[in-house]
């Protein structure tokens, strides 16, 4: 679906955008894709063009929706773009990718930097009301390490992998840099105080990665393990990219919360962080596009 899709139909401009959550089917981790039925390519999200978005949004905004939206939303599209770049990953080993694969996984790391700013926009009180707490209550130490899809390609964030020394990839390494900035930065955003629920129960019994726990992080983010084909795959990916693209032209990236902004990253404190402010739908597409032509060269093989 483009940009406009997602609106009610025959809704003006004053009216409310659909930001319709829903499940994300994705493969089980070790798994690949199933072979394509009769499935079709929904349009390309920003085939009419990339919409543009205000930083601090004029209309006020249905809190607990748009912020729940925001943080499902995100996190599913970040699922779907380490599970392109374990694609990457998996056939690269422990020589250097090509060219485009390079491109991708340097695109995939700056989008889901994106995507923690688009999911951190939540007031810092909101969050630890109401998201926060629906987190803890999944489980005392609901912790990011669960995710399954991010398991395979952590080394990239952390620089493991041998070839990420290589001239080819400094691109790369740049974004894993403004990566680790953004995730630190935004860690301190919404927790200034104290620490995150991983911190919380480090050095506690049971606080291991297990398959039960991957599935309650599933559960929370609304991600369903299924065989899935490809073509299937780019269409969620689409999907989510186009709704967060709706909702940042309705809301803004900092929407209006009963008359005031939460901005997360401003000029005095951003740093490198900035460039995604203004730049958080141009590079969502990027990756899209590239993860599009990824995956469009294994339908078929």
């Amino acid at each position: 679906m483009n940009a406009g899709q997602g609106r009610q139909a025959g809704a003006g401009q004053g009216d409310l955008p659909v930001l319709q959550l829903r499940p994300l089917f994705l493969p089980t981790p070790g798994h690949g894709f199933e072979a394509p039925a009769d499935e079709t390519l929904d349009d390309d999200v920003m085939g009419q063009g990339l919409p543009e978005y205000n930083v601090f949004g004029v209309r006020p905004v249905d809190v607990e929706r748009v912020f729940w939206y925001r943080w499902i939303a995100g996190h599913q599209a970040s699922f779907a773009l380490w599970w392109a770049m374990g694609d990457v990953v998996g056939h690269s080993r422990d020589t250097v990718p090509g060219p485009a694969e390079v491109d991708l996984l340097a695109a995939c790391v700056e989008a889901y930097s994106a995507l923690l700013l688009y999911s951190s926009t939540v007031p810092r009180t909101h969050y630890h009301h109401h998201i926060r707490r629906r987190m803890a209550l999944q489980h005392p130490s609901f912790s990011g390490a669960w995710a399954p899809d991010y398991r395979p390609v952590r080394k990239i964030f952390r620089g493991g992998l041998p070839w990420q020394r290589d001239p080819s990839c400094a691109a790369l390494g740049v974004a894993v840099a403004r990566n680790a900035a953004t995730h630190d930065y935004i860690a301190g955003h919404l927790v200034p105080d104290g620490p995150s629920l991983l911190q919380q129960s480090i050095g506690t019994p049971g606080v291991a990665v297990s398959r039960e726990k991957e599935e309650l992080y599933d559960n929370f983010f609304l991600t369903v393990r299924r065989p899935v084909s490809r073509v299937r795959f780019i269409n969620q990916l689409r999907a989510r990219v186009g709704g967060i693209a709706t909702d940042l032209t309705h809301h803004g990236l900092y929407p209006n919360v009963e008359g005031h902004h939460h901005p997360v990253v401003t000029g005095q404190s951003g740093g490198m962080l900035m460039t995604l402010v203004p730049g958080t739908l141009r590079i969502l597409d990027e990756a899209l596009r590239l993860v599009t032509e990824q995956q469009l060269q294994g339908v078929g093989a």
